[in-house]
């Protein structure tokens, strides 16, 4: 099977469904299925081994479309799976109405056509107008693929007039893994502090404003530095106002900001903490690539759910209520008592999965 990507980024452009896509692209190569990706043509570009890259010169904007459309076209792909949303498309809806592109081009006399995937990353924490725009590009499609089922459910309810269309709930998996051997089950810290640590953009919806408010009650009951680790991403007016916070709240200098790293220092840089803390504002999603990564590195995390409390064995994960500052840094301050997990998953077995589980639904929608 000839499969064709269309996503806004891949590394080394630092984007969560960039790095999705690599991983998925490399694991159906894996399995001997001829893969390309369209994406932006950017500086950060590596050309991997595995499949081949076609960098485009766009913007992504809705003139754009039949460009993209006519990129895909020349691939002569079996499926054409556009990627949502990401890094790289804007606000531009060139991406948007490329599958339209394709299908209106194939109804002319002895065209054919791919079959048409969509793959929403996120869907319910968007506006209100880009979920719109994503909708109008999964109606285009014969396939719409999401990891979070809220994210599927809504699209379902949206697209119920339209006939024929498969859904299909498929989970993601890390996309930073171990880069050594992790700690064994009840490794100690190897240091007098607790290092917090919070990983990802840093967003209002992320909830690091919340992290600083529960991370000055820490500080008030033990020693403790808090890491923010890697790329911060493009949300400058955002984070000085954490930096103006952190000087109010007087934990400046109990503070380590790492910037962008690479996949290997970036693990590193994880397996040094103690806990791990994703205070998201409207709470976990299965979407939360960040969240995949922390678990395979068999960290004990601290994020929030709604409707679920407590400490879970299986994930080494605390949930708390969203917004709730004293349960976080309650569960931060629990960290001694929930060491490390011994990690046995291996990226090749996850991704080969998720690779198997895309097949399948390709074929079952008519690939």
């Amino acid at each position: 099977m000839k499969i064709c990507f269309v996503s806004g980024a891949l590394p080394d452009v630092t984007c969560g469904i960039g790095d999705y896509t690599d991983s998925l692209a490399r694991a159906l190569a894996r399995r001997g299925h001829k893969v390309v990706v369209l994406t932006s043509a950017t500086a950060d570009l590596r050309s991997p081994a595995d499949y081949r890259v076609v960098p485009l010169q766009t913007d992504w904007s809705l003139g754009e479309a039949g460009k993209v459309a006519a990129a895909a076209r020349r691939e002569q792909p079996d499926v054409m799976h556009v990627q949502f949303p990401g890094t790289g498309y804007g606000r531009g809806y060139g991406a948007c109405f490329s599958p339209w592109a394709v299908r209106l081009r194939s109804l002319q006399p002895g065209a054919s056509r791919p079959l048409l995937a969509t793959t929403l990353h996120e869907f319910e924490s968007l506006r209100t107008r880009y979920r719109v725009r994503l909708a109008l590009a999964a109606a285009a499609c014969d396939l719409v693929i999401s990891p979070d089922q809220m994210s599927l459910a809504s699209m379902r309810r949206l697209l119920q007039p339209r006939p024929r269309l498969r859904t299909e709930l498929i989970p993601l998996a890390a996309n930073v893994w171990p880069s050594v051997e992790t700690p064994g089950p009840g490794s100690a810290p190897k240091h007098d502090e607790l290092v917090v640590g919070y990983w990802g953009f840093i967003r209002p919806d992320k909830g690091v404003d919340l992290l600083l408010e529960a991370f000055a009650q820490v500080l008030q009951s033990r020693p403790a530095r808090l890491i923010l680790a890697g790329d911060p991403g493009s949300e400058i007016g955002y984070a000085d106002s954490l930096r103006r916070r952190a000087d109010e709240l007087g934990i400046a200098g109990s503070i380590t900001t790492t910037g962008k790293l690479s996949a290997d220092k970036l693990s590193a840089e994880l397996q040094s903490f103690d806990v791990c803390c994703l205070p998201f504002r409207d709470g976990l999603t299965q979407s939360r690539g960040t969240y995949a990564g922390s678990v395979a590195h068999g960290l004990y995390v601290v994020t929030t759910a709604p409707n679920r409390r407590a400490f879970d064995p299986e994930t080494n994960t605390a949930f708390v209520p969203p917004n709730d500052r004293d349960a976080l840094a309650s569960a931060i301050l629990d960290a001694p008592d929930h060491p490390r997990q011994k990690v046995t998953a291996t990226a090749e077995a996850a991704w080969d999965e998720i690779a198997e589980r895309h097949l399948a639904a390709y074929r079952g929608a008519g690939a």
